[in-house]
């Protein structure tokens, strides 16, 4: 009979053992390959604490995050598209986090993780660089035209130069509108991109209606008829392929780092800075996956500093095929960035002077999509820009009060 009670209270230990185990639930955007990718960042920080995290994967990460929130239900940490959606949570259940060292982050990453608030809010997850031009190194442009004007005369002569696809399924047209921030913040500078994003400058201002201007000239110049539809009609993880086609359908792509990913499997590419159309201070346009704690869990907390930390950031990026950025200083190694493309893209994101977060991600949704349409309705009809502008100022005045990133530069 001791036998027995014996053995009996071996088992339930055991049971109470294995119930006792903690678990973390991560809300995130990601299945399939990227999941994957995303759980090999944790994994070690499961197996340190023998802990299981109840990853949850959903494309409509938002909607859910906000209804677990008004339910008093969120989950441990959220990761979510942009320090823009994260930011309207700051007064609505978003905690503060510590334990990330300041020595792995550069000023201006800092800058943008506090969301506008004096305190750290987001760690990264992974980074996109934009404000790049990509090319076939088998068949370059001419040096010059890395600056505007040797790059307005490139693509005069060469016909059609740009590779087009707007087509994106529910949010088509958002490659438009990295072309319109990119001129803008590059034609207008940092200051008047801020004013932009955060909502303080009218569409209608005479720097906004430039930079629409210049990418309609830009595009003129293709001089292909039809271009304009075919780019309406292009996915745009397929348009960049045909500066790889024998002969050339295109010769230049202006997509953010995160576009090798869609390239043909062998393809020998580089790119070159988007140039400065203006006398400008230097600027580069990113955007980032962001954590964001949503529970006082100290596990919880311990996963976001471990998240942050060099050994994490590392593994997206170091795995096969990978096109994914760490913005940590400390993962710039050889081991992780191979080739003599990526190490130059992880130092710029890791250490430039001066970074912009993607407009549309720091707008509300609201504003975004719009965004997004009216760069269908422009290639549509170029004619229209006055009243397609004059749409989304009615649009962003009827938003005023929508919480948003008041500092989206850093």
């Amino acid at each position: 009979m001791k036998r027995l009670l014996l053995a009996i209270a071996l088992v339930a230990g055991l049971v109470t053992g294995c119930s006792a185990r903690t678990e973390l639930t991560v809300l995130g955007p990601w299945s399939g390959a990227e999941e994957q990718s995303f759980r090999a960042m944790f994994a070690g920080f499961e197996a340190q604490h023998d802990v299981t995290i109840d990853y949850i994967g959903t494309p409509a990460v938002n909607q859910v995050l906000q209804a677990d929130v008004q339910k008093g239900q969120p989950p441990d940490v959220a990761v979510l598209s942009s320090p823009g959606e994260l930011a309207r949570y700051t007064a609505d259940g978003l905690h503060k986090i510590s334990g990330v060292s300041d020595a792995e982050y550069s000023q201006q990453w800092r800058t943008l993780l506090r969301l506008g608030t004096p305190d750290l809010y987001a760690v990264p997850v992974k980074a996109d660089l934009k404000s790049i031009v990509w090319f076939n190194k088998k068949n370059p442009p001419d040096a010059s035209a890395r600056s505007w004007p040797g790059l307005l005369d490139y693509t005069v002569r060469v016909k059609p130069a740009w590779c087009l696809g707007m087509e994106a399924f529910s949010t088509s047209g958002w490659p438009g509108t990295d072309w319109i921030e990119d001129i803008l913040l590059h034609q207008s500078g940092p200051d008047v991109y801020e004013a932009w994003a955060n909502g303080a400058l009218p569409w209608t201002a005479d720097a906004v209606r430039a930079a629409w201007t210049t990418w309609g000239q830009l595009l003129a110049t293709q001089g292909t008829p039809g271009m304009r539809s075919a780019a309406l009609l292009t996915y745009f993880g397929d348009a960049g392929k045909q500066m790889f086609a024998t002969p050339p359908g295109c010769h230049l792509e202006h997509q953010g780092s995160f576009a090798t990913g869609s390239y043909p499997k062998g393809a020998d590419y580089d790119f070159f800075p988007f140039p400065a159309i203006g006398h400008v201070p230097d600027a580069w346009e990113v955007s980032v996956n962001v954590a964001g704690l949503f529970t006082d869990n100290p596990l919880a907390r311990e996963f976001m500093t471990y998240l942050a930390g060099a050994q994490a950031q590392a593994v997206w990026p170091a795995r096969q095929d990978s096109s994914a950025f760490s913005v940590n200083q400390k993962v710039l190694a050889a081991s992780v960035y191979k080739g003599s493309v990526s190490p130059r893209i992880a130092a710029v994101l890791a250490s430039a002077p001066r970074l912009c977060l993607d407009a549309s991600d720091v707008m509300p949704a609201a504003m975004a999509d719009a965004f997004s349409r009216a760069v269908l309705e422009f290639l549509g009809d170029p004619g229209r820009l006055g009243d397609i502008l004059s749409g989304l100022d009615q649009v962003r005045t009827g938003l005023a009060d929508e919480a948003r990133l008041s500092a989206p530069c850093g």
